[in-house]
């Protein structure tokens, strides 16, 4: 090691910014010196004190066994090690620092009458750099000192980034759990130890109901949160063996191992309901969410996880299609039906373009004006090969699907369109019910796309009711009620459909302004008798009245259920008992009959 020189002297280069006198104060560098010669030891603190006083904060030892503790009890920056002092233990303490949690970066020193394979082989262990004593100056000291510590810093960083990317790589970054190319892997796995050991394995497909709904309503900042909330129900629902995925959207997988015990797997399956069927807080607001569950089993409905994952889809569906909050386990024969529904999605996609859509009109009687007062449109679906569709087999597809948007437009226009080319009594009161789904309701610019219907149609406001159901409004949204509000000052007639199914209170009833409830034909078909039902249409007909609403029972088809209606203050009522759905042309010839078969109804119940 050589004395120390004077600044000025030519191997120190007193021109270099970093020894100007003035120095920017900065936080301490701290150095673990592991150097066993005390001459060496003075010479390179004063070096570093030279470069400038309060840069360097250093703490030293000549044991290699003290500094390995050192380096495990205390947080240093840099490591200097005279490996030439140390010789093969100073290869010890090298590996060491690598090893800590913060992987301390290590600058060695060697003499020049040293092997040159010993810089190789420090350099091969992972020191930052190397130093020759005898060309070490304060100037060069402190810088390999820096260096060192700022490329550590940028492997750390860079080692940190692709270790965040390859995170991203294999999990979802709104939930956490594993995604897609991480469950493929996983399944895989999981699908050889279940083969080498003769065991089943579940796969189960979820999709939660109703969450486009939590979207379109409440926004997709509370459709995160409950996203979120669902992952940490579902991995709360599961044995540690268990993996949960989200493919994307609304939907996860779970894989069961060892799935042998029925009774454990339907205990999962219950699970899985029950923590999910809890209600949500979202800002002091409670949301329930269900989900549809399809399982499939290893080895019986597939051995790689392609097959396994689409079997579980396809019993989803099946689970889907008999109402929430339900899971069906997979059959061979659901694959016909779901190559038969991804055609009639297909071909649903097609159906407006091909003016395949047709509207009928059910009509709606005030029995004490005996005269037909209003329709209702009904879509139907005249499909090429299938023939008539009933909304009932397509309107849930389009929901799926977002095709409800453009339907539900096209079938707005068609029943406004409709009305005007009946040439009704201008004097008259008739008016058209359109049914309108949540969707659509809650979208922006829904009101301003009635209000360019109307005007290319030319059909009064005043002629149109837009009909939406009871589920559809009980998480209104700011967006929603300003939608319905814009409608009414149109003019638009609003009326709540399937009345009594849902949960609606009396506030949202005030706050909705109706015009008519629609009880629904489940109340109805017990009106005729002392039953529960007839109280409960009394007690609605009652509500709506002192609500200032019109009420108008759905689906009455016999003489009792007529009478029993208007005896409790319900005058205005359709259903099979007045008329079938029939076509427009139909409609129209109907509306131009002076009698009526259904009077004869009416004459019979002895209402005046």
């Amino acid at each position: 090691m050589p004395a120390s020189r004077p600044r000025n002297s030519d191997s120190v280069d007193s021109t270099h910014p970093s020894h100007n006198p003035v120095h920017r104060a900065g936080p301490s560098t701290r150095v673990l010196l592991v150097i066993d010669d005390p001459f060496d030891e003075v010479t390179i603190r004063r070096f570093l004190s030279e470069w400038r006083a309060d840069a360097f904060e250093t703490r030293s030892t000549d044991r290699v066994e003290e500094a390995v503790l050192l380096l495990k009890d205390d947080d240093f920056d840099v490591v200097l090690l005279d490996v030439a002092g140390h010789a093969t233990d100073g290869l010890t303490i090298l590996q060491r620092a690598r090893a800590t949690e913060k992987s301390v970066p290590v600058v060695v020193m060697t003499s020049a009458t040293e092997d040159d394979s010993l810089e190789y082989t420090c350099l091969r262990l992972g020191a930052q750099d190397h130093l020759l004593k005898e060309e070490v100056t304060p100037h060069l000291l402190s810088r390999s000192l820096r260096h060192a510590v700022e490329r550590h810093r940028l492997l750390r960083d860079l080692s940190v980034a692709r270790q965040r990317e390859q995170y991203l790589a294999t999990h979802d970054a709104l939930t956490g759990l594993i995604n897609r190319a991480s469950l493929q892997d996983h399944l895989r796995r999981s699908l050889d130890d279940a083969n080498l050991n003769g065991r089943k394995l579940a796969v189960l497909f979820i999709d939660l109901d109703g969450f486009k709904a939590v979207n379109d309503n409440l926004g997709h900042a509370v459709g995160d949160t409950v996203l979120t909330g669902v992952a940490t129900r579902l991995s709360r629902s599961l044995r540690s063996t268990d993996v949960v995925a989200r493919l994307g959207g609304d939907e996860f997988v779970v894989t069961i191992e060892n799935a042998d015990d029925s009774f454990a797997l339907a205990t999962i399956l219950e699970n899985i309901r029950g923590e999910l069927a809890k209600p949500f807080e979202l800002d002091g607001t409670e949301c329930w969410i269900t989900a549809s569950i399809g399982v499939a089993l290893f080895p019986r409905d597939g051995c790689d996880p392609e097959p396994l994952i689409r079997s579980a889809d396809t019993a989803m569906y099946h689970a889907k299609a008999q109402g929430p909050n339900q899971y069906e386990f997979y059959e061979d024969a659901m694959d016909a039906h779901g190559g038969d529904r991804f055609q009639l999605v297909n071909d649903l996609h097609e159906a407006i373009d091909r003016d395949e859509l047709v509207l009928f009109y059910q009509p709606q009687v005030d029995v004490g004006l005996r005269q037909i007062i209003g329709a209702e449109a009904l879509v139907r679906w005249r499909h090429p090969n299938r023939g008539l569709i009933s909304p009932g087999d397509f309107i849930r597809l389009a929901e799926e699907t977002g095709m409800i948007m453009p339907i539900g437009e096209w079938v707005l226009r068609a029943a406004c369109e409709d009305v005007v080319r009946w040439k009704l009594d201008p004097h008259s009161s008739f008016r058209v019910g359109v049914n309108v789904s949540g969707r659509q309701i809650s979208q922006h610019g829904f009101s301003q796309e009635v209000a360019c219907i109307l005007a290319e149609t030319g059909l009064s406001p005043g002629r149109l009711e837009v009909e939406i159901t009871e589920t559809s409004v009980l998480e209104a949204n700011e967006t929603t009620l300003a939608t319905l509000s814009n409608l009414r000052r149109l003019g638009v007639n609003i009326a709540m459909d399937d009345f009594g199914t849902g949960y609606s209170s009396l506030a949202r009833l005030r706050e909705l302004e109706l015009d008519r409830l629609k009880i629904d034909q489940s109340f109805i078909r017990g009106t005729g008798s002392l039953g529960p039902d007839r109280v409960i249409v009394g007690g609605l007909v009652g509500l709506a009245r002192g609500l200032g609403i019109t009420t108008i029972g759905e689906g009455v088809e016999s003489r009792e259920q007529l009478e029993s209606l208007y005896t409790q203050g319900c005058h205005q009522m359709q259903g099979y008992l007045f008329g079938k759905p029939v076509s427009s042309a139909d409609f129209a010839e109907m509306l131009s009959c002076d009698e009526m078969p259904w009077e004869a109804d009416i004459d019979a119940t002895g209402i005046d």
